[in-house]
């Protein structure tokens, strides 16, 4: 299912009520409150803000908007292969100026200077909106595109307007042809890459290769490896220690399940191989110099339910620049 992400926004209500009573002379008098009834101008503006407020709902909720735009997008997947039925079904939500433009950019058979692909496209959908009038809503989405080269997203945003009691597409821009990344993976992604550094100081400081922490933060290759390292210092006695000011962004996104993050990092002055016993750093680690940073790439895999670190490679004290960085995909 597609994420949809809803705004509700909710309309104030008008109401006006009043009343008087006097009271003269000495001692006590009796008297009789009334309530005057409601004027015909005092029933009108409620029922006009009552009526404003009804109106305005389905206006001012997107749900029905993004329903839109994922429908457009479910008519572009088959522009390549039948797009007879990719007309209807986009003309049925959008503008002929949108249509005109997916069908430009992903029906082969239009214009000369576009290269013949006629294979079917799927396009997963994760759009963020904006309300930015009664009746329009700005949309958003970085989307997950496949077959594609290089990057498996493309960023799009729109604009969704109530034309007729229609919630009709009306505005296309290809904002980023070269990836993006949905905010909650890019965060998710990070938080699992930043948990795999704190965990490595909790299985390394003892070394403990039966730790629970390497399989909830490590996976294939990069797991296989932390294993073994861990079983030889374990034998030995050493113990890794040193916690770097991590800095990442994603640079790469393969697949809803697959990412790169690159990492400027400011190592940690006390990294280093230690025994032990005795707490003597060991020469195996160069000692860290002053001011160092280290570039890191890892590969983020989404396995049982999270972000875990399947490769890592690196470089050690080389210039490099903190995120964000122009190599860094944009987060929608």
């Amino acid at each position: 299912m597609r994420p949809i992400y809803f705004v509700l926004i909710l309309a104030g209500f008008l109401a006006a009520c009043g009343g008087s009573s006097e009271a003269g002379g000495e001692g006590v008098v009796n008297s009789t409150t009334t309530t005057p009834p409601t004027s015909s101008t005092e029933t009108s503006v409620v029922d006009a803000v009552a009526e404003t407020s009804e109106a305005q709902a389905p206006i001012t909720d997107p749900s029905a908007a993004v329903a839109s735009w994922i429908a457009l997008w479910d008519g572009a997947e088959s522009l390549a292969t039948d797009p007879d039925t990719a007309r209807a079904a986009i003309q049925t939500v959008a503008s002929d100026q949108v249509f005109e433009q997916l069908d430009t950019i992903y029906n082969p058979s239009v214009g000369d200077d576009v290269a013949v692909d006629s294979t079917a496209r799927i396009f997963v959908n994760d759009p963020t909106t904006t309300v930015s009038a009664p009746g329009v809503v700005e949309i958003n989405d970085c989307i997950f595109e496949s077959p594609r080269i290089g990057n498996a997203t493309i960023w799009y945003s729109g604009t969704a307007e109530l034309v007729d009691d229609t919630w009709t597409i009306t505005s296309l821009q290809l904002r980023s042809e070269i990836g993006c990344v949905p905010s909650a993976i890019a965060e998710d992604a990070i938080a699992g890459y930043e948990a795999y550094w704190d965990a490595r100081v909790e299985f390394w400081d003892p070394a403990d290769p039966q730790s629970d922490l390497l399989t909830q933060r490590t996976t294939g290759i990069h797991l296989d490896l932390l294993e073994g390292l861990l079983v030889d210092h374990q034998g030995e006695g050493l113990v890794l220690r040193g916690r770097a000011q991590t800095r990442p962004e994603v640079v790469e996104v393969r697949s809803s399940t697959e990412i790169a993050i690159l990492d400027c990092a400011v190592q940690d002055p006390g990294r280093g191989l230690y025994d032990a016993e005795t707490g003597e750093r060991l020469p195996d680690i160069p000692a860290v110099s002053e001011g160092q940073t280290d570039l890191t790439s890892a590969v983020m895999i989404f396995e049982d339910g999270s972000w875990k670190v399947s490769d890592v490679q690196g470089q050690a004290d080389v210039s490099c620049d903190a995120a964000p960085t122009a190599q860094g995909l944009p987060t929608v």
